[in-house]
Order: structure tokens, then C-alpha cells, then sequence
């Protein structure tokens, strides 16, 4: 259609097979139109879910045919997304990056300076924040149920045995791979959005599979501006991942075990259009426990929010269109940066990180 948006996928591993390409394509008025891959395996798989899909096997050959191009995403490795996001802006084309869009708060200030002498946007793919697990903790944040908030417990934790050996992997630092900054990226931003600006980082991060290779078990401690506190946890190496997320207040709490499940839906095929989207299953809920005045613990279940990963696209088309506020902005992002920043400071010296301004959200 002519009032259609076309869009320029780099890169077709997890990030832009699973994730992007599904969420695109349920968007009316964006038109997947071009796919950058080079590798063999990839390209078939390209080939066969996206029938009529223009293929490149590189980017400088996708950047010779972008008249009907509009927004690229860029979902291909950490070392790529400054390099490829200031390209993207010189060809005045609007761009979402996938996480982290820089490994540097300072290279992120990159990406936003060139888009904005472009005069073009810059979209963070931070996903998570749609998260039916996620939303159901400021749902609660919201209905001030567990009065004033002093702890937010948040992990990711997997058993990989044994290191896949790809770039996310590599100890190379221009590879920026590691948990820290994978895993990170998600911790911290949802720890900014829920808890508020951080004033202060404590961070251990090691790699315990191997030795060579980048980092794959962290823990961050963030202090907020109101002395509460974020336990941020990712592993690759943990047995156990549960619980998700532990939200402590001063009149009560909430624990949720089971992450979202809109990534597990997207590769076993489920479309974003689905009515019932982002419903988890049955059975999958948040334990609520509340003190009452006269000493009782009341606990409870309650079913937990639809996640909303198939609002981002929307979004990001009518920033674009109408010129709304984005889905997440480039300032949030840099700031998450500057978080991590400070954690890789610490993890390295063992001192504790204090920033100022303190990092937060707008």
C-alpha cells in the first residue's frame, strides 16, 4: 500500500527471526520489505517465513536500495549498532535499535546526536517493559496496596552448561558481550521505570563457566534516591531462575515466579495479532500477601496482566507519523547506560559507584 512504511531488517538470528520480523508484520501500516543476512542457514530460513522478501548478504549492498525504505531495524550483534545506527541517520532513515543500542552511555550520545542533526528518530527495543509480569508490579506500584516500597529482587538466571562460543560470549571488548550488558539492559531499565532514580551501584560480575570467555553470572546492587534498594541478578550458569521478581513494601508484598511468555509464544509461532495475546496461562499468577493492622498476613493469587509487546510497533509508527511520544526514549536508554557504566566500574575497582545527577528515567 502507498501509505505503507517500509522497513529494513539487519540481521535474521533470534533477535530479528523471533522478536522482530512476527512484530512487524502485525503492524498495520509497516511493510517488512528488505532482510539483511549473511549467513547461508539464515537466508533460507528468511527466504521460506518472508515469501517475496528482498534478501541482501550485506549492509553496504541493503544501503544501495533504500528509496523505499523508511525505518531500519537493527537487530544484528552489539558491535554493529553505533556504526550502523549514525549510517541509518546519514541516510535519513529512522531507526530501532535493539538492546543495548551502545555498550557506552558516551556511545550512545553518538547514535542521538547523529539522529537528531538527521532530523530523524531513534527507537530503544526495550520489550520488557511490556512484560505481563512486569506490568502486573506497577499495576500494584500503582494501587499503592503494599505501602512504601523499600526492596525490588529481579532475576534472569539460566543453565547453559555449555558456552555456545558466539559473539554474546566472547571476551573480545569491542564483541560487548557478557551478561552484564545482555541481561542488564533489561534489569536496570525496569528498575529505573518501577523504582526510580539511582544514586548508587554496587556490582560483582564474573565469568564461572569459563574463564575466557565474557561474563556470565552478575549481581547489581542499585541504591535509589529514597534509600530503597534494586537486587538485580543474571546468570547463565543458575540452575534456578525462580522467582522473577520480589517487590518488598512496608505493608505488604508480591513474588512472581514465572517470566513472561511472549518470547516462548513467538517461537512456537503465535502471532502478535492474536486476540488473546499476551494472556498468560492459567495457573501462572502473582502471590500477594498483605499485613493488616492487627498483625494477620492475608495472602492471595491475582492473575496477572496481558503483556503488550504487540503495542511497541504501533508506537513507534506513530511517533514516526504524528510525531506522539515514543515508546521508549533515547534519554531513558542513556541513562540505563550510565548505570551500567558505573557497574563495570565497580565490578572492576570493588568500590561503590556514586552518580551524580543520579540516573533516571524522564
Amino acid at each position: 500500500m502507498a501509505d505503507e512504511r517500509g522497513v529494513l531488517l539487519i540481521g535474521y538470528g533470534l533477535a530479528g527471526r523471533v522478536f522482530h520480523a512476527p512484530l512487524i508484520r502485525s503492524t498495520p501500516g509497516l511493510s517488512l520489505r528488505a532482510v539483511v543476512t549473511g549467513d547461508p542457514e539464515r537466508r533460507a530460513q528468511a527466504t521460506a517465513d518472508l515469501p517475496g522478501i528482498r534478501l541482501h548478504s550485506t549492509v553496504e549492498e541493503a544501503w544501495q536500495q533504500v528509496d523505499d525504505i523508511d525505518l531500519v531495524i537493527i537487530a544484528s550483534a552489539n558491535r554493529t549498532h553505533v556504526p550502523l545506527a549514525i549510517e541509518s541517520a546519514r541516510l535519513g532513515l529512522h531507526m530501532v535499535i535493539d538492546k543495548p543500542i551502545a555498550a557506552t552511555a558516551s556511545q550512545a550520545g553518538l547514535i542521538v546526536e547523529a539522529a537528531a542533526a538527521a532530523g530523524v528518530q531513534v527507537h530503544p527495543f526495550q520489550n520488557r517493559r511490556w512484560d505481563s509480569d512486569f506490568l502486573t508490579l506497577r499495576g500494584l506500584l500503582e494501587q499503592g496496596v503494599l505501602g512504601r516500597i523499600h526492596r525490588f529482587e529481579s532475576r534472569i538466571g539460566r543453565l547453559r552448561t555449555l558456552p555456545k562460543g558466539n559473539w554474546r560470549e566472547s571476551a573480545d571488548p569491542e564483541d560487548h558481550g557478557g551478561v552484564l550488558l545482555d541481561f542488564g539492559a533489561h534489569l536496570v531499565d525496569q528498575s529505573l521505570a518501577l523504582m526510580g532514580p539511582v544514586i548508587a551501584v554496587n556490582a560483582f560480575v564474573r565469568s564461572v563457566r569459563d574463564p575466557h570467555a565474557a561474563n556470565d553470572d552478575m549481581q547489581m546492587i542499585l541504591t535509589h534516591s529514597d534509600d530503597s534498594l534494586s537486587l538485580l541478578t543474571a546468570s547463565q550458569a543458575a540452575a534456578f531462575g525462580d522467582p522473577r521478581f520480589v517487590l518488598l513494601g512496608t505493608t505488604g508484598g508480591v513474588r512472581i515466579n514465572d517470566s513472561d511468555s511472549q518470547e516462548s509464544a513467538l517461537k512456537a509461532g503465535a502471532l502478535p495479532s492474536d486476540p488473546f495475546w499476551g494472556v498468560e496461562p492459567a495457573g501462572v499468577t502473582a502471590q500477594l500477601r498483605i499485613g493488616e493492622t492487627s498483625g494477620e498476613l492475608v495472602d492471595s493469587e491475582i492473575e496477572l496482566a496481558a503483556g503488550r509487546w504487540n503495542t511497541y510497533y504501533p508506537a513507534v509508527l506513530a511517533s514516526i507519523v504524528t510525531g506522539s511520544p515514543a515508546p521508549v526514549s533515547c534519554s531513558d536508554v542513556v541513562e540505563d547506560l550510565r548505570v551500567l557504566d558505573a557497574a563495570r566500574r565497580s565490578a572492576d575497582t570493588g568500590e561503590t559507584v556514586r552518580l551524580s545527577p543520579p540516573a533516571a528515567h524522564g
